[in-house]
């Protein structure tokens, strides 16, 4: 969408245009052919070339202006665009939400062909609102003007625009708004988090925490978290598993020592497609039935067991549980998987192990590349701390898996992640982000051409940010103003104002105009204070809103507001809300009160103490108390005299 200004007329113009690394006249006939479907009778479409001339080409055909692209079309300057005009009369003469319907409209009538303009690939892949997203984004107003409220639609929009559209543009539907974004929450689609003034970059990032043995390990705060959830690829050139989760069972295992650089038995597993188990002493099992002989084998070979042993249930577990198809899981620590395998054969053992295990199953791995966040594979849970046990299939998110090591699914790093910061400016920034603010940008994510890693301190591992993941942080300009925002952090973000619309609200709840109750409201907070703290519509955003609601927004939460505002100085509170009656009348929100020293003490102390003004909210005001806040403001005849006068 572009404002064009000439020495005749200013325009604003909406079109569709395709780009291209590649200039040449084969590259635009491609993205060109969407001409070829256009229905010039019954598409009002307009045709443009912007050149020093601003050319338009609405006075040529649909055949001319083919001829024109196979003959001209060389210069990246010529290119043909098809779309809509308005003048400025026009927009002038119209209100915004009109002129908003009619682009949104263009927009969606223009979609269709830019889609046959990009379907044969080339370097054009994402949707159009997905790739005009900026990857980080701050969304900022006063309170109550949406914003929270939007950035559920925004995460929606990222994630899967055509998805998600029906709901995100119909605001009756704002349940199945919320049931979605939970549940893409809950998989580890979408993060969520708040700063504030305690948050650090342990909680963010990454941070020391208790093993649960007297020692401490790295954990993963949400940043990194959702980063490896974005990271984590198909491995195409692994095998793939179409399986039945009622056929099969999916069992938990360990492969050594996680926090040891010299264990080696994950990787000669994975190397050599087994698994092997650790407990069971140094004993053959190979014909052990069930449990029962597994029992009666190991209590033979280790005579002071007790029958009780650990051993037993894990080789039983190891050996005659799992079966061939299963699927196993491989963790790394209680918080991660960093492995999924299927069983494709039966127990053996090895003497002559070149690990320090014993005990072996083959495996057909299908799945070995980034750590997996468990919260993307069980629902709710940890980990347990257990070598190997099975899982109940309702705590495991099978879509997930089978979207993890499946054929006809998607590749996984086409989808896209968000992370959610909300009030993001009351968190210290250099504390929180420390050297990672840096990789935010996106030519320093992972794949482009400044790509940028940083090894983090806790973990020593090599750290960098994905580019299909977002970041959407919000911010109450009420709280701080983004003039006072951390320098680092304005140079990454896009900004996204979210101001009081007081259009939408009705003009009439019993005689009293909501919207230019609001509209005055915010006119007198702005003269008096600044615009940062107007107040947002939110508040007043109620279905079958009535009286009774009105007078419990302003008394419970409109008029606190003002009171914090303006601290308390309720003079200016008055002025906002259109006067003070005197005591006990209803026709005003406020009462105010004349207080004299000589009326509350024996002695004369008026000389000593001045009269004092006592505010009180009226209890019970009439609806004349709200239009009286709107209502034409009468000027004093006599003070206009004077003024008159003076001049």
């Amino acid at each position: 969408i572009i404002a064009e200004k000439t020495d005749k007329e200013a325009n604003f113009i909406i079109y569709l245009e395709i780009r291209d690394e590649d200039a040449s006249k084969e590259y635009y006939l491609r993205h060109n052919k969407f001409l070829d479907s256009l229905d010039i009778e019954n598409e009002d479409f307009e045709y443009f070339i912007f050149t020093d001339q601003g050319e338009s080409l609405n006075n040529l055909n649909k055949s001319e202006i083919k001829q024109y692209i196979e003959t001209r079309m060389n210069k990246e300057t010529e290119k043909v665009r098809i779309g809509k005009s308005f003048s400025y009369d026009f927009v002038k003469d119209n209100s915004s939400e009109y002129i908003i319907e009619i682009m949104k409209d263009t927009v969606n009538r223009l979609k269709k062909y830019y889609e046959i303009a990009v379907q044969e690939g080339g370097n054009i892949e994402m949707s159009t609102i997905t790739k005009n997203n900026p990857k980080n984004l701050i969304l900022y107003g006063p309170p109550g003007t949406g914003k929270t409220y939007n950035v559920a639609n925004k995460a929606l929009e990222i994630i899967d625009y055509d998805k998600y559209k029906n709901i995100i543009e119909n605001p009756l539907k704002r349940e199945e708004v919320v049931r979605e974004f939970n549940k893409l929450k809950e998989d580890g689609i979408i993060g969520f988090c708040t700063f504030h003034q305690s948050y650090s970059y342990e909680d963010f990032v990454e941070g020391l925490r208790s093993d649960g043995k007297g020692g401490f390990e790295p954990k993963d705060g949400i940043f990194r978290q959702i980063c490896e959830n974005a990271s984590i690829k198909a491995q195409t050139e692994l095998p793939k598993y179409e399986f039945d989760s009622n056929k099969i069972s999916v069992h938990k295992m360990s492969l050594g020592d996680t926090n040891s650089r010299e264990d080696n038995i994950y990787e000669y597993c994975i190397k050599n497609n087994c698994i092997s188990l650790g407990w069971g002493r140094d004993i053959d099992y190979s014909n052990c039935k069930d449990r029962d002989e597994v029992k009666e084998v190991f209590i033979q070979n280790v005579p002071e067991s007790t029958g009780k042993d650990f051993d037993i249930n894990a080789i039983n577990r190891f050996k005659n549980i799992m079966q061939d198809g299963d699927l196993v899981i491989i963790s790394q620590g209680n918080h991660k998987a960093r492995a999924i395998g299927k069983i494709s054969g039966n127990y053996y053992y090895d003497p002559n192990s070149e690990i320090r295990y014993n005990h072996f199953r083959k495996v057909e791995w299908l799945y070995n590349g980034e750590a997996i966040d468990v919260k993307r594979i069980l629902k709710d849970k940890v980990f347990s701390q257990q070598s190997i046990y099975t899982f109940y299939n309702e705590d495991l998110k099978f879509d997930y898996i089978k979207e993890l090591i499946s054929d006809k699914t998607e590749v996984l790093s086409a989808k896209n992640y968000v992370l959610i910061i909300d009030e993001i400016n009351r968190g210290n920034i250099s504390k929180i982000f420390g050297e990672l603010i840096t990789l935010i940008e996106e030519d320093k994510r992972i794949g482009q051409k400044n790509e940028l890693k940083v090894t983090l301190p806790y973990s020593n591992e090599s750290f960098g940010v994905p580019s299909n993941l977002y970041i959407i942080g919000t911010m109450n300009t009420a709280d701080r103003s983004i003039a006072l925002l951390d320098t680092a952090l304005r140079r990454r973000f896009d900004f996204i104002e979210y101001m009081p619309n007081e259009n939408i609200l009705p003009t009439d709840v019993e005689g009293i105009n909501v919207s230019k109750l609001l509209k005055t409201i915010n006119d007198r907070i702005e003269f008096l204070f600044d615009r940062d703290h107007k107040i947002g519509h939110a508040y007043f955003i109620k279905e079958n809103l009535q009286f009774e609601d009105l007078v419990s927004i302003m008394k419970n939460k409109i008029i606190p507001l003002l009171s914090e505002y303006f601290y308390d100085d309720y003079e200016k509170i008055e002025l906002i809300l259109g006067g003070s009656g005197k005591d006990k009348d209803n026709n005003y929100l406020l009462n105010k009160t004349t207080i004299k020293a000589n009326s509350l003490f024996k002695k004369k102390l008026s000389h000593i103490y001045p009269d004092q003004v006592k505010y009180t909210v009226v209890e019970n005001p009439t609806v004349n108390a709200f239009i009286n806040i709107y209502s034409d403001v009468e000027i004093d005849e006599d003070i206009d005299e004077d003024l008159d006068n003076e001049a």
